[in-house]
């Protein structure tokens, strides 16, 4: 075996054996419902949503071209905020991976913050990836309230500018496979009236927003009957394996202008359906199934509340 080839086994080694020595499954990690606070610099918020990194090794090229292409993405948006919509990792030292994904992005100066994927915690509990959060200056995310089949990770992030309300996010878990005839995992019911209770605020407000989760609706599969906004069809909808209403909810409350996915990751189209935008983001990560380019979503939210969405790949950013 040469020198090369040594140093990265035993890299590996070591950072399974630290993801084996984390937090245990046990520890409670739901926290308050209060939503997080962003201060913007003008009055105007950008988006950038990065999904399906897939992070395996760490040390392997795939994942290293994968950090470069975060940190061209993020010079090229210049965002006042990153989302990473789930499936950061699928390896059995996730949270190691995870640790290294947030090294990358705080070196980046940039807030950012994330969901949930259908693999996060294929070997890895989610107690795990929540150990050290509180050690990223940058990182805007909470667990949220213990929620009846909530998952971790729902909450809401307000963004204001010159200390006035701007535009509101949401974000869910969708979490995870499901064994039986439906293959993934939902909103629950709570989580559906959690998000409902949060919209009338916003409504009475008059404060717009957009959601962010990694497996899609269920209304995703209505591209048929309409023209997409952008990007491309590529697989099949494999969306959430039941509807409890949550696109009902958004259509009735009248503040969500969008939602933002990942998981299927040929799939890159958007559209709208019943005046509210559906939407893919672009696989950002090298080692995730599919051969079509590499990328992310850039979203943009004027002071009129006006929503405008486009798509950067890798050859973009020359990468």
């Amino acid at each position: 075996m040469n020198r090369s080839i040594w140093r990265r086994a035993s890299l590996i080694l070591v950072l399974t054996t630290l993801a084996s020595c984390q937090a245990g499954e046990n520890v409670s990690f739901y926290s308050d419902d209060v939503a997080l606070r962003l201060d913007l610099t003008e009055e105007k918020l950008t988006i950038l949503q990065l999904t399906d990194l897939h992070l395996t090794f760490g040390v392997d090229y795939n994942d290293r071209k994968t950090f470069q292409l975060i940190e061209a993405l993020v010079d090229y948006a210049e965002p006042d905020l990153v989302v990473f919509s789930g499936d950061q990792s699928m390896a059995p030292f996730g949270p190691i991976l995870f640790q290294r994904l947030a090294h990358v992005v705080e070196a980046l100066d940039v807030p950012w913050t994330f969901v949930f994927g259908n693999h996060d915690n294929d070997h890895a509990p989610y107690e795990k990836y929540l150990a050290n959060l509180e050690n990223y200056e940058n990182l805007l995310f909470k667990v949220g309230p213990e929620l009846v089949d909530g998952g971790f990770g729902n909450f809401k992030i307000e963004t204001y500018f010159d200390n006035l309300p701007f535009y509101n996010l949401y974000l869910l878990d969708t979490h995870t496979e499901t064994t039986g005839d439906l293959e993934y995992g939902w909103l629950s019911a709570a989580q559906v009236a959690w998000y409902e209770e949060k919209a009338s605020v916003d409504q009475l407000a008059n404060i717009y927003s957009s959601v962010f989760m990694h497996i899609p609706l269920m209304e995703y599969e209505e591209y048929v009957n309409t023209t997409l906004n952008d990007g491309k069809i590529v697989e099949g909808i494999y969306h959430q394996g039941m509807n409890t209403g949550f696109f009902q909810a958004m259509v009735d409350h009248g503040v969500s202008q969008a939602v933002f996915v990942g998981h299927d990751h040929l799939n890159t189209f958007s559209f709208y359906h019943q005046g509210i935008l559906l939407a893919y983001g672009a696989a950002t990560g090298y080692n995730g199934y599919g051969n079509t380019p590499k990328g992310g979503r850039i979203i943009e939210i004027d002071a009129s509340n006006t929503l405008v969405t486009n798509l950067v790949f890798d050859t973009e950013v020359e990468i």
